[in-house]
């Protein structure tokens, strides 16, 4: 066969296998989604659609709207096929709390649910010009009077116009300022400040791109005899909340002549600057606090720096909606594969940021719909927070499975896919004992099967009569088929020492696995040889016979040792006495008898 073609069919049964595992599977929602989505009303929309979006297989997509279908209309359409929910000009009724299905042969997956409100803009009431007297050099506050509602507040903005019309607005300086509550400040007057013009409090309303003006205003300036010197006092300050990983908003405003300079502090006692966790700007009467964590949570001080000095604390609170427990033992939520005939568990530890109230109790939902809980098929412990399906069956059991609590900040809402396969099968396996002797070949083979879709692997583990375990390698004696390792083969055809056959029985243990389940097969295998000497593996033999050698070489290097030692002794000896000629002609030499004698002396010994 040409090895193109081989390659093109090996890949296309790869991306088979991995395709109908995904085609088996209950859908997952990947689209997220924000808490409140704001449109205007009875306005025609171009860009009011929210995307759902769910993976795994063919998918069949179903909006709720409070609990109850939504249905195709002249407002509204819903595509089933791609989840796509579009406004094309919203009704009052087209406002609640709406939830996205995707359904498929295996299972329903659902999101979070979020609200659809409307987008608005109020007027001002109409009424009379209202004069402020002002002290020159002093601080002066306009009311932003009689403000609108604006919703949603992210959108609207206060913008201070002076004059006619709407188009010549305050500036904005280090002594002219808008604080959280939109009054328009004078940190100190100056006698320009009034020249006879209107102030008036304007609302700009982004998404509806709508301005509306209001609170119109005269300032009359009282002239100073003359210029004081005045420290910062404090006029203004807000305090933030924030969201877990959102931002939080902190401001102060000091009046004083000449306007103070403002430094921020945090709570651990260090000077704030400009950097990617905080941003001061408005002359630093505001601090932003970014990707908000809880140790951020606490006191800042507000420093006014003049001719004097002032100080205020402002408060940042960061909350959140619950969440899942990150200490937990247990893994939160997680997608689970279980063998058919199994349990299974799921865990949703619900826990809200320090400070913040407890959440309720978990409440659980099997593709969308309310579980059962009867204390038979499903079981809740823990208070809700553990959620344990019994004898899981591949056509019932598999799913999404969906968790739910809430604080007074949100809903924690998570999903987790039960998939039910097939267990591991023994199709073959070895007997349960076996009798080894020189000359033979025992061959321990295993077929096993489990789901299409994954892999089997195989682990030989080797346990001696001493208890001591090790895992089975390629040796001299064992071979294991490749690349399954499935078989093992005990090989001692060509043996004839008992105690290598020795050291090959015990029991022999086959770990058949994937991620998701795994059997053992145990085998003995014995012998009829019988030896007084406890057997050993061959890689102990081995080890022992060169514990043996070592210890041989080292006791001949220690007698020899021992003999250079002992001579260089007795001749140190025999150097401080004379030696008599006569002797030696004799045919007596004292030092060549004391060495000889020293030979005798340790050979006896």
């Amino acid at each position: 066969m040409n090895w193109k073609l081989s390659f093109l069919l090996l890949l296309s049964a790869f991306i088979c296998i991995i395709k109908c595992q995904d085609d088996q599977m209950p859908p997952k929602m990947t689209s997220t989604f924000n808490n409140v989505y704001y449109f205007p009303r009875d306005s025609i929309l171009t860009n009011a659609r929210i995307e759902c979006k769910a993976q795994n297989g063919q998918i069949e997509y179903k909006w709720k709207k409070n609990g109850e279908d939504v249905q195709n209309s002249q407002y509204v359409s819903v595509d089933k096929s791609t989840g796509t929910l579009k406004f094309i000009q919203m009704q009052t009724s087209d406002y609640g709390t709406y939830q996205c299905f995707a359904k498929n042969d295996f299972g329903t997956s659902l999101s979070k649910p979020f609200k659809v409100e409307e987008s608005r803009m109020g007027s001002f009431p109409s009424s009379d010009i209202k004069d402020y007297p002002c002290k020159e050099f002093e601080h002066c506050k306009i009311p932003c009077r009689d403000k609108p509602k604006c919703v949603p507040n992210t959108e609207c903005r206060v913008e201070w116009k002076i004059g006619e019309g709407t188009k010549t607005n305050v500036e904005m300086t280090n002594r002219v300022g808008v604080d959280g509550d939109g009054d328009l400040h004078f940190l100190w007057s100056d006698t320009n400040d009034w020249i006879g013009l209107q102030y008036r409090c304007g609302i700009w309303q982004e998404q509806l791109k709508m301005l509306v003006v209001g609170s119109q205003t005269r300032l009359n300036i009282i002239s100073a005899s003359e210029v004081p010197q005045l420290g910062p006092i404090s006029v203004y300050k807000s305090n933030g909340k924030a969201l877990y990983r959102g931002v939080g908003v902190l401001r102060c405003m000091f009046s004083g002549y000449p306007a103070p300079d403002i430094e921020w502090v945090s709570p651990d006692k260090q000077v704030i600057k400009n950097s990617f966790k905080y941003e001061i700007s408005d002359y630093g009467r505001i601090l932003k606090i970014k990707d908000a964590e809880q140790t951020d949570e606490g006191f800042y001080l507000c420093n006014g720096k003049g001719k004097t000095e002032s100080s205020q604390r402002v408060f940042l609170n960061v909350t959140y909606s619950p969440i899942l427990n990150p200490n937990s033992v247990h893994p939160q939520m997680n997608d689970i594969y279980v063998p058919e005939g199994k349990a299974a568990k799921f865990f949703c530890e619900a826990v809200s940021l320090p400070g913040e109230n407890d959440p309720s109790l978990p409440t659980w939902k099997k593709n969308g719909a309310d579980l059962s809980i009867d204390g038979n098929k499903y079981i809740l412990s823990n208070n809700n927070e553990v959620l344990t399906v019994t004898n899981v069956q591949k056509g019932s059991d598999s799913g999404a499975f969906q968790c739910m609590s809430e604080n007074s900040e949100g809903v924690l809402f998570k999903e987790a896919l039960l998939k039910v396969i097939d267990p591991i099968k023994i199709i073959e396996r070895p007997l349960g004992n076996y009798k080894l002797m020189p000359g033979d070949m025992l061959s321990l083979g295993i077929i096993a099967s489990s789901e299409p879709s994954l892999s089997l692997r195989y682990k030989w583990l080797f346990i001696n009569h001493e208890g001591k375990e090790e895992v089975v390698k390629d040796n001299a004696y064992w071979k294991i088929s490749r690349p399954q390792f499935n078989n093992l083969t005990i090989d001692v055809s060509q043996v004839s020492d008992p105690g290598v056959v020795l050291s090959l029985t015990g029991q022999y243990v086959v770990e058949i696995f994937h991620n998701y389940d795994m059997e053992k097969i145990n085998v003995t295998v014995e012998t009829e040889i019988i030896s007084t000497i406890a057997p050993r593996s061959p890689i102990v033999q081995q080890a022992n016979l060169n514990f043996l050698i070592y210890i041989a070489v080292a006791v001949v290097f220690l007698i020899v040792v021992i003999i250079i030692v002992f001579c260089l002794v007795r001749r140190n000896q025999g150097g401080v006495y004379s030696v008599d000629k006569k002797e030696v002609a004799a045919g007596h030499d004292p030092e060549k008898e004391l060495l000889e004698s020293g030979f005798q002396d340790l050979s006896r010994a």
